[in-house]
């Protein structure tokens, strides 16, 4: 059997942003929208969903609410967090150069597809 994350909820409230980040970065596919600014909704095929919220990104403690998300890759991990800092993202002290931090403070484990 073989077994992979559904998707990943992540309340943001750059949705515009997020949603270029996702296609841009990772080539990822919407394929569903619901509701209208600001209180918007879209999932990706590749298993990620973003809630548009408007105070998500001053969020204090993002572990209440996600720990991370992982997202599979087929190209090297470290390479695809590198593009991912290039556009705007931080890197995560302390974790691999597989790490980086969403600018809202959601951490992103990539690994190999």
């Amino acid at each position: 059997m073989q077994s992979r994350i559904h998707h990943a909820a992540i309340n943001v409230s750059d949705f515009d942003w997020y949603v270029r980040f996702f296609q841009d970065v990772f080539s990822m596919e919407a394929i569903k929208e619901r509701g209208e600014a600001p209180n918007r909704q879209l999932w990706f095929a590749q298993g990620i969903q973003l809630n548009e919220t408007a105070c998500a990104d001053t969020a204090q403690d993002y572990r209440s609410i996600l720990d991370h998300i992982s997202i599979g890759v087929d190209i090297d991990p470290v390479e695809a967090a590198a593009a991912a800092i290039a556009a705007g993202c931080r890197k995560v002290e302390g974790q691999g150069a597989h790490w980086f931090l969403l600018p809202n403070g959601y951490p992103v484990e990539l690994k190999p597809y």
